[in-house]
């Protein structure tokens, strides 16, 4: 008398463990890509209301605290608002962390070419006391509109933006 002694799985067994498995993997990539496109979102967002806190921090306080200096420092992009800051790891210790140092802050002004903050300089811009409105760059007081953009820096597709108005400081998507 034989014992028929099979071990191991059938055919439409596997078939319907890599089915599952491949249903798996679909919903982490899509759920991964949501969290990516959010945290640019909350990264713009956040810059902005920072913008906007030097600007009222400018009218109300003096253009000496109007400044948004911004730059990425080891693991993050950090941000403080108040007075110019020329070292970087004051910006960190002073600021705060607004996302990890796989997402990049460009930067234009007027009639110049995006900057970068992987590129590890402090990026500001200062506020006017009596308009509100941006004074340009730290040697400028030639007043300059800008646009900022947030983006992962591996996948550039995925990015979010708000424009500066020059005159007056304020910001608009």
């Amino acid at each position: 008398m034989k014992t028929n002694n099979n071990k191991g799985f059938s055919y439409v067994e596997m078939l319907m463990v890599l089915a599952v498995m491949a249903i798996m993997i679909g919903m982490v990539t899509i759920s991964i890509g949501t969290i990516n496109r959010n945290t640019v979102a909350r990264t713009s967002e956040k810059l902005e209301s920072l913008s906007n806190k030097a600007r009222t921090s400018a009218l109300t306080k003096g253009s000496q605290n109007g400044y948004l200096n911004l730059c990425e420092v080891g693991n993050g992009v950090y941000v403080y608002v108040g007075e110019m800051l020329t070292n970087p790891a004051d910006v960190k210790s002073k600021g705060e962390k607004i996302c990890s140092a796989e997402y990049e802050v460009l930067i234009k002004f007027l009639g110049t070419d995006y900057t970068s903050s992987k590129d590890k300089a402090i990026h500001r811009w200062a506020f006017k006391q009596s308009t509100g409105g941006i004074i340009g760059t730290i040697d400028s007081s030639t007043p300059v509109s800008g646009s900022v953009v947030v983006r992962k820096k591996s996948n550039t597709i995925k990015q979010s933006a708000f424009q500066i108005y020059w005159m007056t400081g304020k910001t608009f998507r």
